[in-house]
């Protein structure tokens, strides 16, 4: 009797998971719609000034990085038909690029037992580049966020591949945007 009762226990238990409202996320890709939303009633938007973290500091309005972010994000905003106004939009974008290296040890050698243990003889690593698209679209009359949204993604700080992912990122975050093309 005790084991005919773990299989019905397991099935209520994965129905009772499945019912619960899940993450919006799709690989790296994260989103959150504020409760109640409706995102097709907003028509018009404006910009905020684009900040990129980058190893140096925060940038404000990057010569580089801000034309790409609003040229990626303003081709998706445009596809769902809303229009960039220079001021008194329905909405207003905020964006962050974060770029950063992170450190992974590879590996460390260790001396024979002639030296005093735990002296290590060399390391070696490597650095991952890795880095973020960070969305939050905000209602301008009540001042808070109604849409947000993270793309992880290799947006490192270089020229060159970095910084061509940008679109993609956006590409991706809107793919989880309430309102169809």
């Amino acid at each position: 009797m005790r084991v005919a009762c773990v299989p019905i226990v397991g099935a209520v238990l994965l129905i009772a998971l499945a019912a619960l409202p899940q993450p919006c996320f799709a690989g790296k890709v994260k989103t959150q719609l504020a409760p109640g939303t409706d995102m097709a009633r907003y028509k018009t938007y404006q910009w905020l000034p684009t900040r990129a973290l980058t190893g140096a500091g925060v940038v404000e309005n990057d010569p580089v990085i801000t034309p790409l972010i609003k040229d990626a994000v303003n081709r998706e905003l445009n596809q769902r038909g809303l229009t960039e106004v220079a001021t008194g939009g329905d909405l207003q974008i905020a964006a962050i690029v974060t770029t950063h290296a992170d450190a992974q040890v590879e590996a460390v050698f260790m001396p024979g037992p002639d030296f005093y243990y735990g002296t290590p003889v060399a390391t070696m690593g490597r650095y991952n580049r890795k880095g973020s698209l960070i969305l939050n679209l905000i209602d301008t009359k009540t001042k808070k966020s109604t849409w947000s949204g993270i793309a992880v993604e290799d947006l490192n700080d270089t020229k060159g591949a970095g910084q061509k992912k940008i679109g993609k990122a956006a590409e991706n975050l809107f793919k989880k945007y309430p309102a169809k093309k």
